[in-house]
């Protein structure tokens, strides 16, 4: 399942929600997004939302690889949008928790995507690895990693990121924001300077 917004230019944004959460929780940076001339999917990743199989699939009950399989849904977002008419390269990542994970996994995938936002990424989320994929990140693609102190594991992950992939990251550290998409909300200067570093 996933929410659709159509801004009518030629640039998409995919967004991955963290857990529990669902593509609703993207709905304020989907309309921002607009207002920029994004259009933007976000979908309710596999266990989540409406993306249960009628109650079958439940992201509590997950194991490591099934939660690693949400890659696919973001595979799926992917080919909606280029079926759209959008072309890879005006096709953005944004992503909260093991949702920032699965964007930097899919830029490190896709050599066209030149940006990515990454909100609390961690090293590794349920198995899916956010170091492994960072080394993939090259020529003229772009990470942008934001974390809050008081979410140490997070924080430590996005230096640790930085560190394997100096020349492809921005790394934006706060102060006592939370976690993921809870970070925009808290702050609306942090809203806009994410947003600022999208082409």
């Amino acid at each position: 399942s996933a929410l659709f917004e159509n801004a009518g230019g030629q640039k998409a944004a995919i967004l991955m929600h963290m857990m529990p959460a669902t593509k609703e929780s993207w709905e304020p940076t989907m309309e921002a997004l607009v207002k920029l001339g994004y259009s933007s999917i976000a979908i309710d990743e596999r266990g989540h939302g409406q993306s249960t199989m009628n109650g079958e699939l439940d992201h509590e009950s997950f194991s490591d690889s099934a939660h690693q399989a949400k890659i696919h849904d973001v595979e799926a977002a992917n080919a909606y949008l280029l079926a759209q008419g959008f072309s890879q390269e005006n096709i953005v990542l944004m992503g909260a928790s093991i949702g920032a994970n699965l964007a930097i996994q899919f830029q490190g995938m896709t050599p066209e995507i030149q940006i990515s936002i990454a909100l609390s990424p961690g090293i590794n989320y349920r198995g899916v690895m956010a170091d492994k994929a960072m080394e993939q990140v090259s020529g003229k693609q772009h990470v942008v990693l934001v974390a809050s102190n008081e979410d140490s594991y997070s924080y430590e992950s996005v230096k640790q990121l930085h560190d394997l992939n100096e020349e492809q990251t921005t790394v934006l550290l706060q102060s006592d924001l939370g976690h993921g998409t809870t970070m925009l909300e808290r702050d609306p200067l942090l809203f806009k300077e994410v947003l600022s570093y999208l082409p």
